[in-house]
């Protein structure tokens, strides 16, 4: 599935990574002992992780919902984790039994998991899951499975849900943007969330800021972002209303509890291609 320069990241059940963490968060199913043990020690430090994956989720199916009924009806949803509840192909055909999505991962336990849910749910037809990284976004646009199922001449739905935290300021993210955003052509949408800090109060600053120390334990170690680092992102792109929100308020469908301590901690947006 990976093109010969792309080098995957093989599974090692001793080493914790973001995606398994991710989705132990979401469900509470460890996939491995070190998972459970790692994700204990986070929520020590912040008990609230659970309810801010949870967040970020929801965020990535009222997104998908949105752009389904803006006419989107194929979708590259990169960093997509291991599947769970809610996954993009499964709102998008909720609504639309024509759209197509390809996941994007560079965790092999992520990109095996995914394949046996789509060979189990029989949508390999319509879905594909392709090894590869939001770093080399070329790869990503240029691999067969992309061309298989995406009309690049035809709007987007892009969707980088809680991925830039893990991506380094080394690794030049705004420049990167630049090259996701350069290939999608005019009409597309492009969905993200980004762990922030910035409007929590100082206890909860001490809390996130302990935790996300930690994951420089992991494969994935986390970089914190202001507001402003994360509007950049959006460079190029005009931004829909509500414009930058918090994740659980940006267009929701159900009352928002605006006294959870998690509710401040990632900004999320929606922007659109001219």
């Amino acid at each position: 599935m990976a093109t010969n320069d792309f080098e995957s990241r093989e599974v090692d059940p001793r080493v914790p990574s973001a995606a398994r963490l991710y989705h132990y968060y979401l469900t509470g199913e460890p996939v491995f002992d070190a998972d459970k043990l790692f994700a204990e020690r986070v929520f020590a430090r912040f008990s609230h992780l659970d309810t801010w994956a949870h967040h970020n989720r929801d965020f990535l199916g009222r997104a998908t919902r949105f752009m389904v009924e803006q006419g989107i009806r194929q979708f590259l949803d990169i960093g997509s984790g291991l599947p769970t509840g809610g996954n993009t192909h499964e709102v998008a055909r909720t609504s639309a039994r024509d759209a197509r999505v390809v996941y994007v991962d560079n965790d092999m336990e992520a990109v095996n998991r995914a394949h046996d849910l789509l060979l189990h749910q029989n949508a390999l037809g319509t879905t594909a899951i392709v090894e590869a990284d939001l770093r080399r976004p070329d790869l990503i646009f240029d691999h067969s499975e992309t061309r298989r199922l995406i009309d690049i001449d035809q709007p987007v739905g892009l969707l980088i849900v809680s991925v830039w935290p893990f991506v380094p300021e080394s690794e030049r993210p705004l420049e990167l943007m630049a090259s996701v955003r350069d290939r999608l052509p005019s009409g597309s949408y492009a969905a993200m969330t980004h762990v922030s800090l910035d409007d929590a109060s100082i206890e909860i600053q001490q809390q996130m800021a302990s935790a996300a120390e930690l994951y420089d334990e992991t494969s994935d170690p986390v970089t914190l972002r202001s507001r402003a680092q994360f509007a950049a992102l959006f460079d190029g792109f005009e931004l829909v209303e509500p414009g930058i929100a918090y994740a659980p308020d940006w267009r929701p469908d159900q009352p928002v509890d605006v006294e959870h301590p998690a509710r401040p901690c990632n900004f999320a947006a929606v922007g659109y291609t001219p």
